[in-house]
């Protein structure tokens, strides 16, 4: 099976009218280049505008890979929260305001508004009320491909999230997946984790880079870890931060693709064979 991996795409027609256009035509290279499975590890717009959604939504559909086989797809921060601005002198006490705007909207019902925007990508049960954590068992590798979908997005709090980019896989999606049955069905496959959040961003040096990973982290990731290692998960895919690059963790190998609007069309390339071996690169469509 060959798997292009993207992430942080941060379409925004407003602002951006060409985004859309340069996310179909590198959708279609991705296609001409015969991959069997598109994963999209969140911020797939920028401003969380459902609006732009149901546009990705109508190209993923016109190219014909708007189902559960062909495509995965989950959300980031920007996709409940859109973004905030720190140019200039803002105040951390007139972000975490334009985030509390934000949070009237409810982040939950914006959870849910992706997600049933993106639904036959997810599941064919109309009448689901939760979506997270998902499991797919694909073709592939020696006894199928099992892909594991996280919603890391952290509701916003003052004083845990107040810029809403900090991540958190929650205690009930990670026990959910350590259900015996679960973790039954996932044995012998080639487990792929997905989660929007990166494990690791960089080792601050300065006051200022310790904001930034302060504001950026996944939360108990050590928790994150201890489940993954219980799937026997072979590789787990992230974004968030916006470098592409690969790093082992305790037998786990994590790829952040980076973002795919900043690094000109670069992807996560993966394929994996029939007797489990697999490579990966970054390359450029």
């Amino acid at each position: 099976m060959k798997i292009a991996h993207i992430s942080d795409i941060h379409i925004d027609t407003p602002a951006r009218p060409g985004s859309i256009w340069e996310f179909d035509r590198l959708i279609k290279r991705i296609l001409e280049h015969n991959y069997d499975h598109l994963v999209i590890t969140g911020d797939v717009v920028d401003v969380a505008n459902t609006d732009d959604l149901r546009k990705v939504r109508e190209v993923l559909k016109q190219n014909g890979i708007l189902n559960w086989e062909q495509t995965t797809i989950i959300p980031g921060n920007h996709d409940i929260f859109g973004k905030y601005d720190t140019k200039g002198n803002k105040a951390l006490s007139v972000i975490a305001t334009a985030m509390q705007q934000r949070v009237a909207l409810a982040a939950a019902q914006k959870l849910h508004a992706f997600c049933d925007i993106f639904r036959e990508t997810i599941t064919e049960d109309a009448e689901l009320a939760g979506y997270f954590p998902f499991v797919k068992v694909l073709g592939g590798g020696k006894a199928g491909i099992a892909m594991v979908s996280f919603n890391s997005v952290l509701e916003w709090s003052l004083r845990l999230n107040p810029t809403g980019a900090r991540g958190y896989v929650h205690a009930s999606e990670r026990q959910a997946i350590e259900q015996p049955e679960v973790l039954e069905v996932l044995q012998g496959k080639f487990v792929v984790a997905l989660c929007h959040h990166a494990y690791k961003i960089y080792e601050p040096q300065t006051p200022v880079d310790r904001a930034f990973v302060w504001a950026m982290e996944l939360l108990e990731k050590d928790a994150y870890l201890a489940t993954l290692k219980k799937m026997n998960t072979k590789i787990a895919l992230h974004g968030h931060f916006h470098r592409a690059e690969e790093y082992d963790v305790q037998g786990v190998h994590f790829i952040n693709s980076g973002s795919v609007r900043r690094s000109t069309a670069i992807i996560n390339s993966i394929e994996i064979f029939p007797d489990d071996t697999y490579t990966n690169a970054f390359i450029q469509l």
